[in-house]
């Protein structure tokens, strides 16, 4: 291939319900320098009939960047995670750019929490615009022809930064607000009650119940598997923590059914950024006791008082009280 003729592509990783966000980010990088810039948006650049995982392999590989448009933490991203997984090739030392592009206030997929984020604010894009243009291998470590646009007007950069801004503010669940958060619980007639939320209950994951939202929040957002209670508190430094036993407590008057103020502990998930620079406080929110437990061969055991959920709400303490020393 004539290195004269070689273009930049550009990767542009996305959910299905945000393909239109990410035609709309494609037109816009695109039109920094047509000439040297190219986007590939799944969906749109495969041909009926073809073998999609085969193009969308062979497009990452001859992918210079990696864009994850990340537009709400309460839709599944296993796939887009997949796409990133294998350009970055996370078993190799050599880890190629990749920008990930999440609403102000939210925070980039844990699993990419080490790689480059980019706020969708238009002085945030644009810093990162800038750079591709005129710095372009500070953002791509195997671009070997120079700054693709030097010459690309200040004034360019921001409208483009501005648009794309627009267009991710509008995309998505991205109107979506959550006043609190909440954890759904389920236990078993095996897991021991007698001294609180036993630290096996069963972490029941799920938008209406507990979301990738709020498992963000314990830093265990995007992983697979079986959650219990015992690794959110470990996540967040509350095995042994005051407002756990506080909430504990509440468990054991719930199944009581006595009513109980809310605790003043408050629960530090210690990661450092917008979204996790908060304090909340844990509430016992309902106790769901279970029907008869079907034990095989007819028998049944009665169990419509042994609690089978537990929902727990983690209210937000206002930025204001943020002063207040950390329990």
């Amino acid at each position: 291939m004539d290195l004269s003729d070689e273009k930049f592509m550009v990767f542009i990783s996305h959910k299905h319900d945000d393909h239109a966000l990410a035609e709309r980010v494609k037109h816009l990088i695109e039109s920094l320098n047509r000439k040297v810039i190219t986007c590939f948006v799944s969906g749109r650049d495969i041909t009926a009939g073809a073998d999609w995982r085969r193009e969308v392999r062979g497009a990452l590989a001859r992918s210079h960047m990696l864009v994850l448009l990340f537009t709400a933490p309460s839709k599944s991203w296993d796939w887009c995670l997949f796409e990133t997984g294998v350009y970055t090739r996370f078993d190799n030392t050599d880890i190629r750019a990749v920008v990930c592009l999440f609403h102000p206030g939210q925070a980039s997929p844990s699993p990419l929490a080490d790689l480059q984020g980019v706020p969708a604010k238009a002085d945030k894009i644009g810093e990162f615009l800038d750079a591709l243009c005129r710095r372009t291998w500070t953002v791509s470590d195997d671009w070997r022809r120079g700054a693709l646009a030097p010459d690309v007007r200040a004034e360019k950069v921001g409208e483009v930064a501005r648009a794309i801004e627009e267009e991710f503010c509008r995309s998505g669940s991205s109107s979506a607000y959550y006043p609190c958060h909440r954890v759904v619980l389920s236990m078993s007639d095996d897991d021991l009650i007698a001294k609180g939320i036993p630290e096996s209950a069963r972490v029941v994951e799920g938008l209406n119940d507990t979301s990738a939202y709020t498992m963000a929040l314990f830093d265990l957002a995007g992983g697979s598997g079986r959650r219990v209670w015992g690794d959110l508190l470990k996540a967040v430094g509350g095995t042994d923590a005051p407002w756990r036993h506080e909430i504990d407590a509440q468990f054991r008057q719930a199944l009581d059914e006595t009513l109980f103020a809310p605790s003043p502990g408050r629960m530090n998930p210690g990661r450092m950024n917008s979204v996790h620079n908060r304090l909340y406080h844990p509430i016992i929110y309902s106790v769901e006791r279970g029907p008869e437990v079907d034990l095989g061969d007819g028998a049944r055991r009665r169990s419509d008082r042994r609690p089978r959920f537990v929902t727990i709400v983690l209210a937000p303490e206002p930025e204001a009280a943020h002063d207040v020393k950390r329990l």
